[in-house]
């Protein structure tokens, strides 16, 4: 069993790869240009933190697999970018949150909290 310091020092690297994650995701929509052309609206900063950002976040979700089951970090991390992306782009963008989009949020952490009994 991990001690509980690099108990919480893995389980940061897992919030702040996922964080990494979502701000990049929540950059691209806030900086992508509407047209291909002209290829300088691709320079946009935003555009430019979100690859450091998805980078970033790579470097740390190898560090994650590397110290957690696949088949549980893999899952866990996905659904909490779903999940953080949705209220990103609502508090962010506006967008709704309809009954759906709720319901499939609440099933996410369902499966979230039945993924990390086995921790």
């Amino acid at each position: 069993m991990k001690s509980l310091p690099s108990a919480v020092a893995l389980w940061g690297l897992v919030a702040v790869a996922v964080l990494c994650n979502v701000g990049a995701q929540l950059l691209i929509k806030r900086g992508a240009p509407a047209t291909l052309l002209p290829l300088a609206h691709w320079f946009d900063a935003r555009l430019l933190a979100a690859i450091v950002l998805y980078g970033l976040s790579f470097l740390l979700t190898a560090l994650v697999y590397a110290r957690l089951p696949l088949s549980l970090a893999s899952p866990l991390m996905a659904g909490a970018v779903f999940v953080l992306v949705c209220l990103g782009a609502n508090s962010l963008f506006g967008e709704t949150l309809g009954p759906s989009r709720l319901i499939g949020i609440g099933l996410i952490l369902a499966g979230i909290a039945v993924l990390a009994r086995e921790l």
